[in-house]
């Protein structure tokens, strides 16, 4: 293994080198042959652009590997051309040093290999690449001309420069862009080679004609940079240094009438040629540039919508109580936002031996009533593999899923499902179902989808788990509220009471308010009204335990004001919320008075039977229950009269519609005050005028109409004070 290893670059080397050898050799006979027979000797060097691009691309451990090949094909050509050998070294070393200089410029300037899409790259890879490294070897090779040919030393300079660097232009260019751009081309091969072609009849018609070449040429080099990028530019001129070479090797070439030496016209043949092909390139790096940022804008577009349906698919979720919410909203949210035509959510069973559909859109009823609403896990299809195996499940075409699940292909054919993608939902680690989604055309499912999709399920879950969590609490929590509500009437004596209990619109029908009656011992009543702040489980757990202990103290015979007191202490070590307020209130029906003490709670109406007017009790003060350990509580006391009717209630009577407590209280007492007695004890009715349905928060009230069999009965108020005359109990 370790050999292998450390062959693997010597095996890269030598590919290198072959490479290097047979395309410089290509090359160099090509220009010989084709590109030698004019007045203008060699006039179009493709080697120069094939060791270029070795050299830029490689590494520089490997670049005496494309000069030992430079220099061994070089040696071969000119011993091939017997002319040439006794300049053999001369050659070598020109068009060895040129691509060591244009090469070492190119990286150095750019930083990293030149990315020829990008424009500073471009023209610092023309500059180095293309002009100084080139000229460096002309400078050489020319000089190698004029000693071995006599020939007339700026001209051979000038000659040899202007073939190689036009080679480098259009060869060089097109090898370094190939691995990223050539995708373009096998996506339009027909267009590639009609652009290509037409650009190479239209060079050797311009040269024929006469006609200006921009005028001919110019429009295929944009339609070339246009339609198939940088690279189709690049390869474009090369067909166009190709076909005007090749003409000119026949006896015609452009400027022919120009008063130049044959180095000179050559010289602005390829000027010519290399700035149209340069220009076209720099065309197609703007149009790509600005369909990047078209296709940028769109993809921004379309992040922002599917940013947006997720947030929308978030607050839906959110407020999901059970399975098939969830799947209420997958169906309704899914089928806009992905396009799908089906959307199935199915949840394995405890045992997780089957899956069971929650939601089913998009399938005939007569495939979804043959499953009978589940399917067992070995029954292979993508939601059941999906939710066994913890892995996505995606099917482009359906003859993928026929492949996989023949057994399921029938229902294909009935739906006209082309793509399907099915999703692991999961709790943990642990598999809970699957979310599959199906189109009705074809879909590329691809990373952006994907991420959409997984990012669904993982929300889907969520909710899912939310949905049973809330399901477990929401029973308990029930049965708990309904046992700490009592459904029948305390025989109370001398008492004809109503109660009433409305939860919020967002609990619902959990919350911490809560009422009591209880027949306590020597004709006395209980009566108390409660709230816990909050909703759930939590404050319908905090409730039952506050009721169920006011009750006990208030049976062993305490007065309201220590019920308060030992019940704040019993508060501040139980309740997991934050506070609660009470109003407590006994009864004594033989002596005709009631003794109260309050928590923080709105102050109770008593509504005077002889004259109608309402008065509040609000001489007992005490804070809230919970946050205060060493809080004390007063009594007030007051007589009552046989149909003096008191009313005590929660705030969600009291606040509601953004108007504040007093207020609320205040129109609760004129409420009572203009009602019949009768009416007053109309808790439904009452409740419906002051806080109409739907209300935020939980409201209760206790409403108790004193008998005329009460003993001792005085009329008047009698207070017992132990604070202030009138207590804030806010």
């Amino acid at each position: 293994m370790a050999q292998r290893l450390t062959a693997a670059p010597w095996f890269r080397t030598i590919g290198l080198f072959v490479l290097v050898f047979l395309g410089y050799t290509a090359g160099a006979v090509l220009s010989l042959k084709a590109f030698g027979a004019s007045e203008l000797g060699p006039a179009f060097f493709p080697s120069a652009g094939i060791t270029a691009a070795a050299m830029i691309s490689t590494r520089r451990t490997r670049w005496p590997a494309v000069v030992t090949a430079i220099i061994l094909a070089e040696a071969l050509v000119d011993l091939y051309a017997a002319d040439a050998a006794r300049a053999v070294v001369g050659y070598a070393l020109a068009n060895a040093v040129e691509p060591l200089i244009g090469a070492t410029l190119a990286l150095a300037w750019c930083g990293a290999l030149p990315d020829l899409r990008r424009r500073r790259d471009l023209l610092l890879f023309v500059a180095g690449a293309c002009l100084v490294g080139p000229l460096c070897g002309a400078l050489i090779g020319g000089t190698t001309v004029a000693w071995h040919l006599g020939a007339w030393w700026p001209g051979a300079v000038l000659r040899w420069f202007a073939s190689d660097s036009i080679g480098v232009l259009v060869v060089a260019a097109p090898i370094l862009l190939w691995p990223k751009q050539s995708h373009a081309l096998r996506e339009r091969p027909v267009e590639t080679v009609g652009i290509l072609g037409t650009i190479g009849a239209l060079s050797w018609l311009a040269i024929w004609t006469g006609l200006p070449p921009a005028l001919l040429i110019l429009p295929v080099l944009a339609w070339a940079a246009l339609r198939l990028d940088v690279l189709g530019a690049a390869l474009a001129g090369a067909a166009v240094a190709f076909a005007a070479n090749l003409r000119a090797a026949s006896g015609l070439s452009l400027f022919a009438d120009l008063d130049l030496s044959a180095a000179g016209r050559l010289a602005v043949v390829q000027a010519l040629i290399a700035a149209n092909v340069l220009l076209a390139m720099l065309i197609a790096q703007e149009a790509a540039s600005r369909w990047e940022s078209a296709r940028e804008r769109a993809f921004q577009q379309q992040e922002r919508l599917r940013l947006q349906a997720l947030s929308r698919l978030a607050q839906q979720l959110s407020a999901a109580l059970t399975p098939q919410d969830v799947g209420r909203v997958l169906e309704r949210q899914l089928i806009h936002a992905v396009g799908a035509t089906g959307v199935n959510l199915g949840l394995l069973t405890s045992d997780d031996l089957r899956l069971e559909w929650v939601a089913v859109t998009g399938s005939p009823a007569p495939v979804f009533a043959e499953l009978g609403g589940q399917l067992a896990v070995t029954d292979r299809c993508a939601a059941t593999d999906a939710a066994r195996t913890g892995e996505p499940v995606l099917i482009r075409t359906v003859d993928e899923y026929r492949r996989r699940y023949a057994a399921m292909s029938d229902w294909l054919a009935t739906s006209g499902v082309a793509s399907v993608a099915a999703w692991p939902l999961s709790q943990g680690a642990k598999p809970i179902g699957s979310l599959s989604l199906a189109w009705s055309t074809t879909q590329s499912l691809n990373d952006v989808q994907q991420a959409y999709i997984a990012t669904v399920a993982a929300m889907a879950a969520q909710a899912l788990v939310r949905s049973k969590f809330y399901s477990d609490e929401h029973a308990r929590a029930a049965a708990l509220h309904s046992a700490a509500h009592p459904s029948a009437l305390v025989d109370a004596a001398g008492l004809d009471y109503r109660a009433l209990y409305q939860p919020a619109e967002v609990s619902d029908g959990l919350g911490g308010d809560w009422y009591s009656v209880v027949s306590l011992p020597n004709g006395r009543t209980y009566l108390a009204i409660g709230d816990v702040i909050g909703h759930g489980l939590t404050a319908v757990e905090d409730m039952a335990q506050l009721r169920g202990a006011a009750n006990a103290y208030a049976y062993q015979g305490l007065r309201p004001a220590q019920v308060l007191t030992e019940l704040n202490r019993f508060a501040g070590n139980v309740i997991r919320g934050e506070f609660a307020t009470n109003l407590v209130a006994i009864f004594d029906h033989r002596a005709g008075s009631l003794t109260y003490s309050s928590a923080g709670h709105p102050p109770a109406l008593l509504r005077r039977a002889d004259t109608g007017t309402v008065v509040r009790l609000t001489d007992a003060r005490g804070p809230v229950l919970g946050p205060f350990a060493d809080a004390t509580f007063s009594d007030g006391a007051v007589l009552v009269s046989p149909g003096d009717i008191l009313v005590m209630y929660t705030d969600g009577l009291v606040e509601f519609d953004d108007r504040n407590v007093e207020a609320g209280i205040a129109k609760l007492e004129r409420a009572i005050a203009s009602r019949s007695p009768e009416a007053v004890l109309d808790c439904d009715a009452l409740a419906e005028e002051l806080a109409p349905s739907p209300h935020p928060d939980d409201l209760c009230m206790l409403v108790v109409r004193f008998g005329a069999e009460m003993s001792g009965q005085r009329s008047g108020i009698v207070v017992r004070d132990e604070g202030a005359t009138r207590a804030n109990w806010r």
